[in-house]
């Protein structure tokens, strides 16, 4: 059995700390084991839980969330995840916390899904930028991504692409959000679609890994 994702999250509003957690553990495949109302605490208490991910809000007493950031990023490089919940949305913003490392950066106006996909797809090692920091076409897929489309498109079923691709259900799920994401679309046969049209599904094993 796979273990679940282990997600802390600081805010100093109680009502979003609760709200977020509460939705949060509704995933059958995430937990919270920790909320946060205070930055300091958080880098004092962090490292006895380990979360997987990390969802902050930038604007925080005492250290803000990009100072905080950093510092976790220095310490814990890869293996935290950290995805910035923010109301504050300017570029200058997205760029330096995508330059500390963040995997993403989402406005506090993002609905429950959106926060999740992130989470999911931070633990894929994706990085969802906004696009008018991503100098990349939008819908550009990883190789991965083109591999599990193209397994849509042969009508296969998550598992029958699990077993071909050597990767768990959960994976190929994690990878179909990311896709439909990145297309625009909103289901299986809006991403085979799109595909074709963009000519994702064309020249398929001459294309390189992003």
């Amino acid at each position: 059995m796979q273990s679940k994702i282990s997600v802390v999250l600081l805010d100093d509003h109680p009502l979003v700390l609760e709200g977020l957690k509460r939705r949060l553990e509704q995933e059958p495949d995430i937990e919270v084991p920790r909320t946060y109302s205070d930055p300091v605490e958080l880098l004092e208490g962090i490292g006895l839980c380990k979360p997987d991910v990390l969802v902050l809000d930038i604007a925080m007493p005492r250290l803000n969330g990009f100072e905080l950031g950093r510092m976790l990023k220095e310490k814990y490089g890869h293996a935290l995840k950290i995805i910035v919940l923010s109301g504050y949305m300017y570029e200058e913003f997205y760029k330096k916390a995508y330059e500390i490392g963040v995997h993403a950066y989402l406005s506090k106006q993002s609905t429950y899904p959106q926060i999740i996909n992130a989470i999911k797809q931070s633990m894929l090692g994706h990085a969802l930028v906004p696009e008018k920091i991503w100098h990349a076409e939008p819908e550009k897929l990883t190789r991965m991504e083109r591999e599990v489309l193209r397994r849509v498109a042969e009508e296969k079923t998550n598992k029958e692409i699990a077993a071909v691709l050597s990767i768990s259900q959960r994976t190929v799920e994690y990878h179909l959000a990311s896709i439909n994401q990145k297309l625009g679309v909103k289901s299986r046969a809006g991403a085979v679609a799109k595909g074709y049209e963009k000519g994702l599904l064309g020249n398929f094993w001459g294309d390189s890994e992003q």
